[in-house]
C-alpha cells in the first residue's frame, strides 16, 4: 500500500535558523491530482503526535532529503507544520528555491488515503513533506517572505484566498497561447446554535480575472505527481462502483504519455493498486475458455523449404514418352582384346570373336487419391487449404522418387547385376612408403578410391555420395591431411562438397542417409562413386500428372496424382563402392 502525496502551498520563512512554516493540507479545497477532484476536511488527517523521522524531500524524491519537520498542528483552514532546513547544500538550496519562487509550494505525503464521492475518508496518516513547483490546490499559493501574513490572518477563518491557475495550448494557426486565472475566495463561517452543526458556506468568488495572451514560449504545466497508490482493499476480489474513478485512469494513462519525470513513476505505482482486471482468468474481465479473445489467424505456417531433389540428378535425368513395354539395350562383351600381334608375310591374321549382353530398364508407379468434399471449393475459405494439400502431394513424389533413385545408384555401384555388395572393393591402406599414411581420415582414402576406381574402369567420374560417418570425417579433415593436388570444398549445412584433383577433375560428393546403404556398417565410412552417363531416370513430365473427377452422386470432386519413373542401368562398370559390410 503507497502513501497519497497532497500537494498545499504557503510558506513562511526565517532566515535566522532556516525555518519555514505553511499550510500543507488545506481544508474544503478542490485537490487536482491523478486521482481526480477530490477534497479534505477536518479530522481526514491524523496529526502525529511525535514528528520525529518525519523529512521535508524535494519534489517527493525521497533520497533528496532538504530538511525535517519539526512541528505539525491543525487549524480551521487545514493542516500546518513547520519546517527546519539541513544547513547542507542540498538544504540551503531548497531554502532558498523556496523564498525567490523558484520551488516555492508545499505537499504532503499521506498514507492510508481512501476517496468516496469525490472527499477523502477519515484515516490518513501524515508522515512525511515535500516542496515542489506547483501545487494541486486551488488558492494554495505561496507568498514570498515579506509578504508573508502574520500568524493571525492564518487563524482568522473568513480570511480571503487568491489563487492563480496557468495554462497553455497552440491553436489551428499554430499560434501558441497562455491564460493565467486569478481567483479571489472568501469563506464565511456562522455559529448557528450549540446544537446545530457548524455550517460553512464559500461565496462565489469575489474576483475572478482571467488574461488570454500568446506566447512565444508558453509555461508547459505538468500533471502534478500526488498520488502513488490507493488505500489498501484488504481481503475484497473488487472495488464498489463509487469507489473507482475513472478520472484517476485517464490522467495517469496521460502523465505517461507526457512523460512527465515526476508523475510518470507515481502513475505506474497507482496503477498497480487498482482494482486487478486479469485476462482469460477466473473473477477477470475475461474468464478460461470465454472465447472471448480470439488468436490472430496467419493461415499455414512455414514448414522448412519445399523438397528440392538431390540424387536423381546425378545421372541421365531425361523427361518424355516411357514405353509401355519397358525399356531393352545389348552391350558388345569380348574376352579380352580383339586385336593381336601379327607376323605379316601372308601370315594368318589374329581373329577373335565377340558376344552381345542384353540390358533391361525397370518402371515404377507412383500415385495418391483421394475424394474430396465440394464444399472445399464452393464456399469460400477452402480452396487455399486443398491446393497446400496438393503441394504436399508433389513434394511427397518429388522424396519419393528422388530416394528411389539414390537406392538404383547404390544398387548398381554395389551390386550391378549381381548379388548385394558383389561389386564391393574393400578399403585398402596406402602403401607403406607413403608419406603422412597414417594420418590420412579413412574416408578421404575411401573417396579417392572410389573416384580412381571408375577413372580405370574408362569412364570419367562425376559424382559420390556417402554416408553419415563418411561426411563427418570429410567435413573435418584439417587442410594439411590432405593428398598433395587434392582439394576438398565443403558447404557446410548444405549436404554437399566437391573434390578437385590437380585443378581439372571435379567430383560433386553428397551425403545420404546410413538407410540407403543397406548391409554395410553404420559406424564405418561408405562411399560410392560413379559417372553421369552411366545411369538413366526418365520420367513422363517434370512434375506429376494431376487427374480430377466429377463424384455427382455423393457430392464430391475426385483428385489423383500419378508419376512413373524408369531406371536403365546402362554400364554399372561405371560404378565403385568401396566400404564394409556390417558384421
Amino acid at each position: 500500500m503507497e502513501p497519497v502525496i497532497i500537494d498545499a502551498g504557503t510558506l513562511e520563512f526565517s532566515d535566522a535558523d532556516m525555518t519555514a512554516t505553511g499550510l500543507l493540507i488545506p481544508f474544503g479545497v478542490q485537490c487536482r491530482s491523478n486521482l481526480g477532484m477530490f477534497t479534505f476536511g477536518p479530522g481526514d488527517v491524523e496529526i502525529p503526535t511525535d514528528v520525529t523521522g518525519m523529512s521535508l524531500n524535494i519534489e517527493h524524491r525521497r533520497e533528496h532529503v532538504a530538511g525535517g519537520i519539526t512541528k505539525v498542528w491543525e487549524q480551521p483552514e487545514g493542516v500546518f507544520a513547520a519546517f527546519k532546513y539541513a544547513d547542507t547544500p542540498r538544504g540551503r538550496e531548497a531554502y532558498q528555491a523556496g523564498k525567490d519562487g523558484t520551488r516555492k509550494h508545499l505537499s504532503a505525503e499521506v498514507a492510508n488515503v481512501r476517496i468516496r464521492g469525490g472527499k477523502a475518508l477519515p484515516g490518513g496518516v501524515l508522515f512525511a513533506g515535500a516542496q515542489v513547483e506547483r501545487p494541486a490546490f486551488e488558492g494554495a499559493t505561496l507568498l514570498a517572505a515579506e509578504d508573508t501574513p502574520a500568524s493571525s490572518e492564518w487563524e482568522d477563518p473568513n480570511a480571503s484566498r487568491e489563487s492563480r491557475y496557468v495554462t497553455s495550448f497552440t491553436d489551428a494557426d499554430g499560434v501558441k497561447w497562455k491564460r493565467e486565472e486569478t481567483t479571489t475566495t472568501t469563506t464565511q463561517t456562522t455559529r448557528v446554535s450549540d446544537a446545530d452543526e457548524d455550517e460553512e458556506t464559500e461565496t462565489d468568488p469575489e474576483d475572478k480575472e482571467t488574461t488570454l495572451t500568446a506566447a512565444e514560449t508558453p509555461t508547459l504545466i505538468p500533471i502534478p505527481a500526488t498520488l502513488l497508490a490507493s488505500a489498501p482493499r484488504g481481503t475484497k476480489t473488487a472495488m464498489a462502483p463509487d469507489e473507482i474513478d475513472l478520472g484517476v485512469i485517464f490522467a495517469s494513462i496521460h502523465a505517461l504519455k507526457t512523460n512527465d519525470p515526476y508523475a510518470a513513476g507515481d502513475a505506474l505505482t497507482f496503477l498497480g493498486a487498482l482494482a486487478d482486471i486479469k485476462v482469460e482468468a477466473a473473477g477477470g474481465l475475461t474468464t478460461p475458455g470465454s472465447g472471448i479473445l480470439q488468436p490472430a489467424w496467419v493461415g499455414k505456417l512455414w514448414q522448412g523449404r519445399r523438397y528440392q531433389r538431390k540424387f536423381i540428378d546425378l545421372g541421365t535425368h531425361t523427361y518424355g514418352g516411357i514405353q509401355l513395354g519397358g525399356r531393352s539395350g545389348y552391350v558388345m562383351n569380348t574376352d579380352g582384346e580383339l586385336v593381336g600381334e601379327w607376323a605379316g608375310n601372308k601370315t594368318e591374321l589374329p581373329s577373335k570373336g565377340a558376344t552381345t549382353g542384353k540390358r533391361n530398364g525397370s518402371l515404377r508407379r507412383y500415385g495418391w487419391a483421394a475424394d474430396i468434399a465440394r464444399e472445399w471449393f464452393d464456399l469460400e475459405g477452402g480452396a487455399d487449404v486443398i491446393a497446400e494439400l496438393i503441394k504436399l502431394v508433389i513434394d511427397s513424389y518429388a522424396r519419393v522418387t528422388d530416394r528411389a533413385a539414390l537406392s538404383d545408384l547404390f544398387k548398381i555401384a554395389s551390386a550391378g547385376d549381381g548379388a548385394a555388395l558383389s561389386r564391393r572393393i574393400a578399403p585398402k591402406a596406402l602403401p607403406a612408403n607413403t608419406p603422412a599414411n597414417a594420418q590420412y581420415y579413412p574416408a578421404v582414402v575411401q573417396l579417392i578410391q572410389a573416384i580412381e576406381a571408375v577413372t580405370d574402369a574408362d569412364d570419367t567420374p562425376s559424382f559420390a555420395i556417402v554416408n553419415p560417418t563418411s561426411w563427418d570425417q570429410l567435413i573435418y579433415t584439417p587442410k594439411d591431411l590432405l593428398p598433395e593436388f587434392i582439394e576438398l570444398s565443403v558447404g557446410v549445412g548444405t549436404g554437399e562438397a566437391s573434390v578437385t584433383a590437380g585443378g581439372q577433375t571435379k567430383v560433386v560428393v553428397k551425403k545420404a542417409p546410413q538407410a540407403y546403404f543397406p548391409g554395410t556398417k553404420a559406424t564405418d565410412p561408405q562411399t560410392i562413386a560413379g559417372a553421369k552417363g552411366g545411369i538413366e531416370f526418365k520420367e513422363l513430365g517434370e512434375t506429376p500428372i494431376q487427374l480430377d473427377a466429377l463424384d455427382i452422386a455423393r457430392g464430391g470432386v475426385d483428385k489423383a496424382t500419378v508419376g512413373y519413373l524408369e531406371t536403365f542401368g546402362v554400364r554399372p562398370e561405371s560404378f565403385a563402392f568401396v566400404g564394409t559390410p556390417a558384421a
